[in-house]
């Protein structure tokens, strides 16, 4: 029984900052938001999570374990590897998977992609991932998260031109190919 109040009780945590994510930053959201979202004590909050930080992390392990996609793709085809979490993950912790729950990822995103901060943290958590399955001296890997992120910062520069959801195939392309694509035609 108390595994099952412990598992609700995440799911309605991370139900809240869901909601929140679509409606406010990330790096704006507060642990006072949360609980307050969640209708929880703060303190049931810290028993489940460290700080907000830590509760994307659990998400995001959640929604790599559910993602077809292996952890060891990620080297070769990042953001096939990122649109495959977005497109399978669940909705943030419940168990079955939907065209609804893949819409409210993509929603997230979406309103996160500007937030250096929810950035950070789901590459830092990725990487974390990577690195766990991988040999760390397997120095591509380095190399594909410096591409990934002069990528990242080059779609930032020209307005989000790509979707990283949607244009996943061309922003795999000029990963592969390592040429920026000229948007002034």
């Amino acid at each position: 029984m108390a595994d099952l109040r412990k598992l609700r009780t995440q799911r309605e945590i991370q139900q809240a900052l869901a909601d929140l994510l679509l409606k406010k930053t990330f790096s704006k959201i507060t642990v006072t938001d949360i609980v307050n979202k969640a209708l929880i004590n703060r303190n049931t909050f810290y028993l489940h999570y460290r700080d907000k930080y830590d509760l994307v992390e659990q998400i995001i392990m959640t929604m790599v374990d559910q993602s077809s996609f292996s952890i060891n793709e990620f080297n070769t085809t990042p953001f096939y590897f990122l649109r495959s979490i977005s497109n399978e993950a669940s909705d943030l912790g419940h168990q079955t998977i939907s065209n609804e729950a893949s819409d409210l990822g993509h929603q997230i995103i979406n309103r996160q992609r500007a937030d250096s901060e929810f950035l950070e943290v789901v590459l830092k958590t990725i990487l974390k991932l990577v690195m766990t399955d991988v040999d760390s001296s397997n120095s591509q890997i380095w190399f594909t998260f410096g591409k990934l992120s002069a990528i990242m910062a080059w779609n930032n520069q020209h307005g989000y031109y790509y979707d990283i959801i949607q244009d996943a195939d061309q922003l795999q392309q000029i990963f592969d190919t390592e040429e920026f694509p000229n948007l002034n035609d």
